[in-house]
């Protein structure tokens, strides 16, 4: 399920790797190419290291007090954040053990064989140790970027684990034999995990090897650009062999472990922090543009000004409109936002059809592309607005311009 769920987050957060974006129908190019969910494979690595303790629940361990049953616990790993809300880790473990023996003092054997009542009811189970050596595979879903959405920097995750692994058992230790039930039995090793009196045949002392099946939840402090603190809780449930008694009723047992760690995160490719990020844009041209459009509205204020002061005008009632058409470097393609002017200036032409629109050119170069861009404005005016084609005429330099009555000048500007 989990796996489903990354899959469909990841896909509607995949935004592609193109290297440019439009902002107002205008080419932007990308300067960082790093998206949500579309890292590279050498990005956002990580090493952490553990250290805690382990608790083991299985075969009479009910019979010994929660904190008796713990001992210590490491843990190294190595993991990727693939995205935002999912990552794998890889991860090798040490666990010192701690497990009860069954009911042994209900009744002895003294030394001429006779069967005596102990009265050691609470020496009736005795803990033993063994170490155990695991190699695992976890993948990690990180609940805060799932349910509040992604945001560079955040300080704390809070993450999900399951996962699978190997886990070897062996060097189980021999329990401290007890004073009282010694002076009767005359045995140093009576309660012990390898000697027991009654039902010694069910303790196989040799090395377990066993699947391990995890879950847990981990908590996520970042407190630098590559320094992570975590806190992680995370159950092992294996076989009941595990504890070397695997004839008891219980079916599982197992640890959890309680844990705290450092990681370290490696820098991603090209020396960027690590972690996810939205694009970033270079808005030179952009603005560049937006500029070039403000300067074509004070130009057209400022001759609206001229002509209104223009004693000698032959025709008073003349009406002139301006309107630039903006391409990009090299290019003669006409996108949306230029075609949006060519449809205004059709429209201005429509009510006054007596006008003569003029494609012209601010500074006054002739050359093949602005020759080119024009027949291209000129080709729209003609087979989509059916604007006559007395109506169009292209001149190189508004300079050059000698209007009379109303006019249009599409000024292609570069």
């Amino acid at each position: 399920m989990a796996a489903v769920l990354v899959s469909i987050v990841a896909s509607a957060q995949n935004r592609g790797d193109s290297t440019v974006t439009l902002f107002d129908d205008l080419k932007v190019p990308l300067v960082e190419k790093k998206y949500v969910a579309n890292t590279n494979f050498q990005d956002n690595w990580y090493l952490s290291l553990y250290g805690g303790v382990t608790s083991n629940f299985g075969s009479d361990c009910s019979h010994s007090g929660f904190f008796r049953l713990m001992g210590p616990a490491a843990m190294l790993a190595v993991g990727k954040e693939i995205t935002p809300v999912s990552g794998v880790r890889f991860q090798i473990n040490y666990n010192r053990n701690t497990g009860v023996t069954d009911n042994q003092f209900g009744t002895v054997v003294d030394e001429v064989g006779d069967l005596i009542d102990t009265g050691f009811g609470d020496l009736e189970h005795n803990r033993f140790k063994w170490n155990s050596y695991g190699l695992s595979i976890d993948y990690l879903l990180n609940f805060t970027n799932l349910i509040c959405g992604f945001r560079e920097n955040r300080k704390f995750h809070l993450q999900g684990i399951v996962g699978i692994g190997g886990s070897v058992s062996r060097n189980y230790t021999t329990g401290k034999f007890v004073n009282a039930i010694k002076e009767i039995t005359g045995d140093d090793d009576y309660n012990s995990h390898d000697n027991q009196l009654h039902n010694k045949d069910k303790y196989d002392n040799r090395q377990h090897s066993l699947i391990c099946l995890r879950a847990g939840v981990a908590g996520t402090f970042m407190v630098a650009r590559n320094w992570n603190i975590h806190m992680e809780v995370i159950g092992n449930i294996l076989d009941n062999s595990y504890d070397s008694n695997p004839t008891t009723s219980n079916t599982w047992d197992g640890h959890v472990d309680y844990l705290i760690g450092v990681s370290y995160r490696f820098n991603n490719k090209g020396g960027q922090a690590p972690g996810f990020y939205y694009p970033r844009h270079d808005m030179t041209e952009y603005i560049k543009k937006m500029n070039d459009i403000d300067d074509i509205r004070d130009r057209t204020k400022r001759r609206r000004q001229e002509l209104e002061e223009m004693t000698d005008t032959i025709d008073v009632d003349a009406q002139v409109m301006y309107t630039l058409i903006a391409f990009d470097e090299n290019d003669t393609a006409i996108d949306r936002l230029q075609q949006t002017n060519i449809y205004t200036t059709a429209y201005a032409w429509a009510k006054s059809p007596r006008s003569i629109i003029y494609i012209t050119n601010s500074t006054g170069v002739d050359d093949k592309l602005f020759r080119k861009r024009a027949e291209a404005i000129r080709d729209i005016l003609l087979e989509r607005y059916e604007i006559p084609a007395s109506r169009i005429m292209v001149i190189a330099s508004e300079k050059d311009i000698k209007p009379v009555g109303d006019y249009i000048e599409l000024i292609v500007n570069d």
